[in-house]
């Protein structure tokens, strides 16, 4: 018998990675959490449902973001997911400077956490585990609050295009 061949197979670069994973729909949200100068807050597409028993999330956000140390102090984080009319918040949450990021934002507290006006849905969550995974920083926290606007629809990337949810 003789011993099966193994080919090595050469790691994709980032524009190769970045377009295979283009085609995975996603969803859009803004993390946000309360910091000691007001609310802080950046853009994700990483956000899955962990578990329903107990509700709880997960977020990966890069681990230098100022979002992720601010939840971490504050042992809280909301999950705002965006609507399609939401679409200028994506860019907004994500290229702005962090201190203009929430101005003209509608949105109110929620047990220290802003929750955006307008968004589809929003969860807000304790903050349970914050593990590193490489230059990332999940974000596990249990839900013990939600919201939902029925007549909404989602804000979702598909090949680098913001599409919205049809309904």
């Amino acid at each position: 018998m003789t011993a099966p061949t193994t080919t090595r197979i050469p790691l994709p670069g980032r524009e190769e990675f970045c377009t295979a994973m283009a085609q995975l729909a996603t969803g859009v949200a803004v993390i946000t959490t309360a910091g000691p100068e007001g609310p802080v807050g950046c853009t994700v597409n990483a956000v899955l449902s962990l578990s329903t028993d107990p509700p709880s999330l997960l977020v990966s956000l890069a681990s230098a973001s100022r979002t992720v140390a601010h939840a971490q102090r504050r042992g809280s984080f909301a999950v705002n997911i965006l609507s399609w009319q939401q679409r200028d918040l994506m860019d907004r949450f994500a290229r702005l400077p962090a201190a203009e990021r929430f101005d003209g934002v509608g949105y109110r507290d929620h047990e220290g956490c802003p929750v955006l006006d307008g968004t589809v849905a929003t969860v807000v969550c304790r903050l349970d585990q914050a593990p590193a995974a490489l230059d990332h920083t999940l974000l596990i926290g249990r839900a013990p609050w939600t919201r939902r606007d029925p007549a909404a629809r989602a804000l979702v990337l598909y090949e680098r295009d913001q599409h919205a949810v049809a309904g």
